[in-house]
C-alpha cells in the first residue's frame, strides 16, 4: 500500500511537470498561437525543421552536429500540423545572383548545394515560414511531442530507480529534479539537453542492475539488452553522451575489483570476464546506433559525406588511416555508413568545443573564445537551481563526510560500502568525468551543458535524504523538514510561471535581476519573448519599432512591416525622436559590457527612457 502511494505521488509530480511545461511553452491562447506563450527559440529552428526533414528525405545533411532522436520525436509530432515542405532542388552550385528569400517567403525551393552545406537556419525558416504553414502550430505540436516524451521518461526514471533503491528514495530524487524551474524550462522546448540527461541516467541505472546481476552470478541477458538499448538511446540524444562509455566502464571496473564478491579467489577471472562483457555491451549499443542512423543516411550521397568528414576533421587532426577507414565505412553498406555519420557528428562537436567561437557575458564582463573561466558553471549551479536542492545536498554531503571520517578505523569500510552500491558510485564517477570534460572546454553558453550532472546530483541527494529520513535537524525531523521545503519548492515554481527559462533563485536576486549573472541559454535563448513583443505592439498600437533582438525567426512575421533592424553600435546615432527601440537582453548585455564599444554607442544612454519590459528579456526604449 505504501509503495502504491509513492507511485501515485510520482504520477502527480510528472503531471505537474507536464502541464507547467505545456502551458508555459504554449500559453493559453491556442487559437492564436502567434501571440501566445514562448516564441520559437534559435536552437529550435534547426531541431524542429530537421526532425521533419529526416522523416521526409532519409538524409542527414541538415543539423548533423546533433543526433536525431529528439528531433525525430518532434518530427512525429509535427505530422499533426500537416506542414508543407520546401522543395529541395538538384542544383549543386549556386548562381552568382543567388540570395536568400526574405519574409514574406515566396519561393520555397532549397538548392541541394545549401543542403550539403548544412545551411540549417535558412532551411528552418523556409520550412516553418512556408506560405502554406503556420509556424507556431508546427512548433506547438513539436513541443507537445517532446514534452510528452520527457514526462514519460521522468516516470520511467522513477519506475526503474525504485528497483535498485527504495521507492521513497526514487520519489525524492524525481522530486528534486522535476520540481525545478530549470528542468521545466529545458523540458518544454525542442532542445536536447533534458532528454539526453534522462536517457543517460536511465542507461547508468540499467548498467547498475546489470552489474548487480553480474556480481551475484545471476542471469544477465535481460539487463544486457536493456543496458545496450539505453546506451544507444543516450548516444543518439547528444554527442557529449559518449562520456558515458569510459566513465561507467571505469566505475564498473572499480566495482568488480573491490566489491566483496562471493568468488574472491577468482577475482582476476571475473575482471577479465567484465572486460569481455563491457566490450559486448558497447558493440551492441554501437550496432543499434548504426541501425538507427541507417534510416537517416541511406539516401545521402556517399562522396559528399566523405567530403564532410574531411571538412570537420582534416588530415592533420585525424591520421590518413582513420579517414580511409571511415571512407570504407561510408561506401560499404547503410549500417557502417550510419556509424560513420555518427562519428562525423562527434567530430563536429569536438571541433566546436576546441575552437569555441562565441561571445559570453558573465558577471559584468564579455568574454570571447577564451571563455568565462572556471567559475562559470559553479556560479550558475548555485544561482539557477533551487535553494531546497542546495540545502539538502549540503546536508547530505556533510553527513556523509562526518560518517566517513568520524572514526579513523571505519573510513575504509565506509568507502567500500559506497563502492558496493553500484548506482550511487557510478553516478558519482560519471558526474566527475562529465564535469572534467565540460570544465576543460571554453564552450560556455549555458548551465544546460551539465544537465546530466544536475540530474545525478538530484538523485544522489534524494537517496541521501531517504537514508537520514528519521534524523533530526535543529529539533525538526528531516521528514517534516522535507515536507516544508517541498511545499516551498512547489509554491516557487507556480509563482515563477511562465518564465522558467529566465528563472534565477534568491541568491542571484531573483528572475528579474538574474540576467546580471549570465545570459545566453540561461536567460535569453534567442527569441523567447518575440511573441510577447508582437502582442505588446498590438495592445499599445505601436506600428513601427527598431529592434536589436537575438532571434532567428523573421521578426516582421510577429512585429509587422514596421519592424526595422537596428544596432546602436553600428549606426552611431539614435532613430528619430519618439521612435521605439526594442533590445533583447543578450544584445543589451554584450553591448553595455563590451570593452570595445565607446560609451556613446552603448544602450546606457537610454537607461532613463525605458518604457516597457516585455516578458523578461526585451527592453523597450522610446527615443527622447
Amino acid at each position: 500500500m505504501l509503495k502504491h502511494k509513492y507511485k501515485i505521488a510520482a504520477i502527480a509530480i510528472c503531471l505537474l511537470f507536464f502541464f507547467l511545461a505545456l502551458f508555459s511553452s504554449a500559453g493559453f491562447s491556442w487559437k492564436n498561437l502567434k501571440y501566445s506563450g514562448n516564441g520559437i527559440l534559435a536552437d529550435e529552428i534547426p531541431h524542429i525543421s530537421g526532425g521533419y526533414y529526416y522523416l521526409k528525405t532519409n538524409r542527414y545533411f541538415i543539423n548533423p552536429e546533433h543526433p536525431p532522436l529528439l528531433k525525430d520525436i518532434a518530427g512525429l509530432g509535427e505530422i499533426l500540423a500537416r506542414p508543407s515542405f520546401p522543395k529541395i532542388t538538384d542544383r549543386e552550385s549556386l548562381p552568382a545572383d543567388f540570395h536568400r528569400e526574405e519574409y514574406p517567403i515566396q519561393k520555397t525551393e532549397f538548392p541541394k548545394a545549401l543542403e550539403w552545406a548544412n545551411n540549417q537556419d535558412y532551411f528552418g525558416v523556409l520550412y516553418l515560414f512556408h506560405p502554406e504553414n503556420n509556424p507556431d502550430k508546427i512548433a506547438f505540436f513539436a513541443r507537445l511531442a517532446v514534452i510528452f516524451a520527457n514526462t514519460l521518461l521522468l516516470f520511467f526514471l522513477f519506475f526503474i530507480l525504485k528497483k535498485i533503491w527504495s521507492a521513497r528514495a526514487a520519489l525524492l530524487g524525481l522530486f528534486f529534479f522535476a520540481i525545478s524551474q530549470f528542468s521545466i524550462a529545458h523540458g518544454s522546448f525542442v532542445v536536447i539537453d533534458f532528454m539526453s540527461a534522462l536517457l543517460t541516467v536511465v542507461a547508468i541505472i540499467y548498467f547498475s542492475l546489470y552489474l548487480k546481476a553480474f556480481s551475484e552470478e545471476e542471469k544477465t541477458a535481460k539487463y544486457f539488452w536493456l543496458t545496450s538499448i539505453f546506451f544507444a538511446a543516450a548516444l543518439l540524444s547528444k554527442f557529449s553522451s559518449v562520456v558515458l562509455l569510459p566513465a561507467v566502464f571505469l566505475g564498473g571496473l572499480v566495482f568488480v575489483s573491490f566489491h566483496p564478491l562471493r568468488f574472491k579467489k577468482r577475482r582476476a577471472g571475473v575482471i577479465l570476464r567484465y572486460f569481455g562483457a563491457y566490450a559486448a555491451l558497447t558493440v551492441t549499443a554501437l550496432f543499434l546506433v548504426s541501425l538507427f542512423y541507417a534510416f537517416h543516411v541511406y539516401k545521402m550521397e556517399d562522396s559528399v559525406l566523405v567530403q564532410k568528414l574531411y571538412e570537420n576533421y582534416p588530415e592533420e587532426q585525424l591520421p590518413p588511416i582513420g579517414h580511409k577507414i571511415l571512407e570504407a565505412m561510408i561506401y560499404n553498406n547503410p549500417l557502417t555508413k550510419g556509424l560513420a555519420a555518427y562519428i562525423n557528428g562527434v567530430f563536429m562537436v569536438m571541433s566546436r568545443m576546441i575552437v569555441s567561437a562565441q561571445s559570453t557575458y558573465f558577471l559584468g564582463h564579455v568574454y570571447g573564445n577564451e571563455g568565462a573561466g572556471g567559475w562559470y558553471f559553479p556560479v550558475l549551479y548555485l544561482t539557477k537551481l533551487s535553494p531546497g536542492l542546495h540545502f539538502f545536498s549540503l546536508m547530505a554531503l556533510g553527513i556523509f563526510l562526518w560518517s566517513l571520517f568520524s572514526k579513523k578505523d571505519r573510513w575504509k569500510n565506509r568507502f567500500l560500502d559506497f563502492i558496493a552500491n553500484p548506482l550511487a558510485f557510478l553516478l558519482f564517477v560519471f558526474a566527475y568525468f562529465y564535469v572534467l570534460v565540460t570544465f576543460t572546454s571554453t564552450f560556455q553558453i549555458g548551465l544546460r551543458h551539465i544537465m546530466p550532472v544536475i540530474l545525478a546530483a538530484a538523485l544522489l541527494t534524494g537517496k541521501a535524504v531517504n537514508s537520514f529520513w528519521e534524523m533530526s535537524f535543529l529539533k525538526l525531523r528531516i521528514k517534516h523538514l522535507i515536507l516544508v521545503v517541498a511545499v516551498a519548492m512547489i509554491f516557487s515554481i507556480v509563482c515563477s510561471f511562465p518564465y522558467y527559462l529566465q528563472s534565477y533563485n534568491v541568491f542571484a536576486g531573483g528572475t528579474d535581476r538574474g540576467y546580471k549573472i549570465a545570459t545566453d541559454s540561461n536567460y535569453d535563448w534567442g527569441g523567447s519573448d518575440v511573441r510577447r513583443l508582437g502582442k505588446w505592439m498590438r495592445d499599445n498600437n505601436v506600428r513601427e519599432i527598431y529592434t536589436q533582438i537575438f532571434a532567428d525567426v523573421p521578426l516582421k512575421y510577429y512585429l509587422g512591416d514596421g519592424q526595422r533592424n537596428y544596432n546602436l553600435q553600428d549606426e552611431g546615432k539614435l532613430p528619430p525622436s519618439g521612435a521605439y527601440i526594442a533590445v533583447s537582453n543578450y544584445e543589451y548585455m554584450n553591448n553595455v559590457y563590451s570593452a570595445d564599444i565607446p560609451p556613446e554607442r552603448k544602450y546606457t544612454i537610454l537607461e532613463n527612457n525605458l518604457v516597457a519590459r516585455v516578458g523578461k528579456t526585451i527592453f523597450v526604449y522610446q527615443v527622447p
